[in-house]
């Protein structure tokens, strides 16, 4: 069940992500901090539903546990592959020297202290999808 869930967050979100990038590329918008979550809490649903669908079930707190924390990995690797992408495919990003720049200029603590909160933020958000609206979800299913 985990495994075959996170394939599925992962294939949503990543293409969340190229139609995000899509979209901002083609009509020149800047999208900010909130698609992202929107992308993840839309990948998160998706793989949930899938999950709930296949299996019969909703998931134990062991297994909603290793999903989110699993899911954020995973949100983070395509997140990095699609920055580097952007970085390389777009004519008005910035190169890849100048966006290692501005990081370096940051403490290293405020970006510790954010990377920490966000990945706090993102796996309440996976912890109550894979949980609470997972049981919600399996009982619309199988009404009782």
């Amino acid at each position: 069940m985990i495994i075959k869930t996170i394939l599925n967050f992962t294939g949503l979100y990543a293409a969340f992500q190229l139609c995000i990038i899509t979209i901002g590329e083609v009509f020149n918008i800047e999208m900010n901090a909130g698609v992202q979550i929107s992308a993840m809490i839309g990948a998160s649903y998706g793989a949930m539903v899938a999950s709930v669908s296949a299996f019969g079930r909703a998931p134990t707190f062991r297994e909603n546990w290793i999903m989110s924390v699993s899911a954020n990995i995973s949100a983070l690797i395509v997140s990095f592959i699609s920055l580097i992408a952007l970085l390389f495919v777009s004519t008005d990003a910035p190169a890849i020297g100048d966006v290692m720049l501005v990081i370096s200029e940051l403490s290293l603590g405020i970006l510790m202290i954010g990377f920490v909160i966000a990945a706090l933020l993102q796996t309440f958000v996976c912890l109550l999808i894979f949980g609470k609206l997972a049981r919600r979800y399996h009982m619309k299913l199988n009404p009782a």
